[in-house]
């Protein structure tokens, strides 16, 4: 055989392996490397928007994910545990590393902060291939003494979320996003005494303390029963604030008693269980109030404010800050005709002081 007809042999052998790659299907073939892989990838996004602000905070509030899947039937397929980078947080995204079918996604964030104090909520322990939903159950840290139950720390935010997803199959490859929507199960109360006559009041003279059974939560974020819990204060302070008068240009300092408190999940199906009591050092009732009932009282304010309607439970989710003002006669009791809520005056008829 001469030369020109080895190379031309050699030549139709090269074409036929040639034919057979691009006959190969584009994501098996070396040749569209570049072009990136076929996989499917399917990823997760949070949004926290479900606060008065109707606005997303997850990049702002949420400190940690811990996520999990469960099939069709209820059982626990995969999990993952993530830390929120502060600097990364508004374009985070947890990767679904799992195969085309129907989940169950259910969220905890926050149950890992910032190391510095012990966490605030805990999830018992999760197997794959055991742990059925209904056992992801979301519990309060608590503490005892001689006097019962109690939780007197600045809670750590915690949040839930689930949904349905279906994740589809792609021979092609691609990428599908999803958005889980979180609920806040935390809230911050502010508890401010004030003299009417605007006579000093002495923070270290009283006691606070909320009472309810909202220590234990279940996978779809209902209120499991639970046993009474007291919440104490984490912070009490004395303040002094200058008040204009009317008419005149005379400030007048308004001196007021303190306490801030952290609660779990306030729900309006507690409204006969949450109270706030107030005490004197010789345990005399200052004022017990119903505090869902109380912070209800808002509502309407926000509801004109923003012009947007809510159920009484989407409203005790979207606010989770609260500033109650009471003020006090010269007997040191709460007088129950009026009451600040945030910095709203909202005039009682017909109270009645248990």
């Amino acid at each position: 055989m001469d030369i020109r007809a080895l190379i031309r042999n050699v030549a139709a052998k090269v074409c036929v392996v040639l034919v057979c790659l691009l006959a190969l299907p584009a994501c098996n073939s070396w040749l569209y490397e570049e072009e990136g892989d076929c996989s499917v990838y399917y990823r997760l996004k949070f949004r926290y928007d479900r606060n008065l602000k109707w606005a997303d905070a997850f990049a702002n509030e949420v400190s940690s994910v811990h996520l999990y899947a469960f099939d069709q039937s209820g059982v626990l397929v995969w999990q993952r545990e993530e830390q929120i980078d502060p600097l990364t947080a508004e374009n985070y995204s947890m990767l679904l590393d799992l195969p085309a079918g129907d989940y169950r996604l259910l969220a905890w964030c926050g149950l890992r902060n910032d190391g510095e104090r012990e966490e605030s909520f805990f999830v018992p322990e999760t197997r794959v291939g055991e742990t059925r939903i209904g056992q992801l159950q979301c519990a309060l840290n608590r503490k005892h003494d001689d006097s019962g139950v109690y939780s007197d720390e600045r809670l750590y935010r915690l949040f839930h979320g689930a949904m349905d997803v279906s994740l589809p199959s792609n021979e092609d490859g691609g990428s599908y996003d999803y958005t889980m929507y979180l609920t806040k199960n935390t809230n911050h109360v502010r508890v401010i005494l004030q003299h009417l006559s605007g006579e000093d009041v002495d923070v270290n003279q009283f006691n606070f303390r909320i009472e309810d059974e909202n220590g234990l939560m279940a996978h779809d974020n209902e209120l499991l029963e639970d046993e009474s819990i007291t919440y104490r204060p984490w912070k009490t302070q004395n303040s002094e604030a200058g008040v204009g008068k009317k008419d005149t240009r005379a400030i007048i300092q308004v001196k007021g008693a303190i306490a801030d408190l952290t609660v779990g999940r306030m729900m309006e199906t507690h409204r006969e269980k949450m109270f706030l009591t107030i005490t004197d050092q010789e345990g005399g009732t200052v004022a017990r109030i119903p505090v869902i009932d109380y912070a209800l009282l808002a509502k309407d304010y926000y509801e004109e404010e923003y012009k947007r309607t809510m159920t009484d439970q989407e409203f005790l989710d979207r606010e989770d800050d609260y500033v109650m003002t009471l003020f006090l006669d010269e007997d040191n009791r709460w007088i129950s005709s009026q009451i600040l809520i945030h910095s709203w005056r909202v005039v009682l008829n017909n109270v009645e002081i248990e």
